[in-house]
């Protein structure tokens, strides 16, 4: 299967090798080289250099993983893709807690920021690619985890064109299709929908500004610290 997702992703590279980034950019107010944790450290409180502290977003999602294996979900040679990972430090702690797993990164920005050869030394394979062309097509086998953070609860601030405006329907039926569990940073309306639609959704912690951190699949998810919390929301809220 590694050799699957690392053709697919090959493929992606090859499609954007193809094409001028100013037609397909859309987020181009992303902080580049080094100050990519500072903003993460307003938006979170915490860096993701931080897995020491139980709020950070790696330490969050090292947790569920946990849970995932520890219930025999998913083994501990998991494929794990972070879609528009940026500087790429979420996944690099995530492979250094799982050195088994195999971490895999797309960004159109691959190369441009500061800490990408740290995170490739550590054995991270990072691709160049737009989720424009990753949401048209399938890879040939699903991934166990698939990562989308920032990215995902701010759809509102990408600049989407015309054409681009259904993104947010193509990720959301892009994921159902070939992850088996996804862990991304969600607005409650997101969270609404995704349990409207018959996910089961876990909420694992603060994400970043106002959302949340969940982890949603189509079948049972380990109990964590945080579902008896999302459990009480869902009634006081009348999900």
């Amino acid at each position: 299967m590694k050799c699957s997702h690392v053709e697919y992703l090959r493929n992606l590279e090859a499609l954007a090798a193809r094409c001028r980034q100013e037609d397909l950019y859309l987020w181009p107010r992303t902080p580049m080289g080094h100050d990519h944790q500072e903003k993460i450290t307003d938006r979170m409180g915490v860096s993701d250099y931080d897995v020491d502290n139980r709020s950070s977003r790696p330490t969050l999602i090292i947790r569920q993983i946990r849970g995932l294996i520890r219930q025999g979900l998913i083994g501990a040679t998991f494929s794990l893709l972070d879609i528009a990972c940026g500087d790429g430090i979420v996944l690099w702690q995530i492979k250094r807690a799982f050195p088994h797993a195999r971490c895999y990164g797309v960004d159109c920005n691959r190369g441009k920021f500061g800490t990408h050869d740290m995170v490739q030394r550590g054995g991270v394979e990072l691709f160049n690619g737009y989720i424009q062309h990753l949401f048209a097509g399938d890879p040939p086998v699903p991934f166990d985890l698939a990562l989308m953070l920032n990215t995902y609860r701010g759809w509102e601030s990408a600049d989407l064109r015309e054409h681009e405006r259904d993104l947010p329907q193509l990720a959301d039926a892009w994921l159902a299709r070939n992850v088996r569990f996804t862990i991304l940073t969600a607005t409650d309306l997101q969270i609404r929908r995704h349990r409207q639609v018959g996910l089961v959704v876990t909420r694992l912690g603060k994400g970043e500004d106002d959302s949340t951190v969940v982890c949603f699949s189509k079948s049972r998810l380990p109990r964590s610290f945080w579902q008896p919390l999302s459990w009480l929301y869902r009634i006081s809220s009348g999900w």
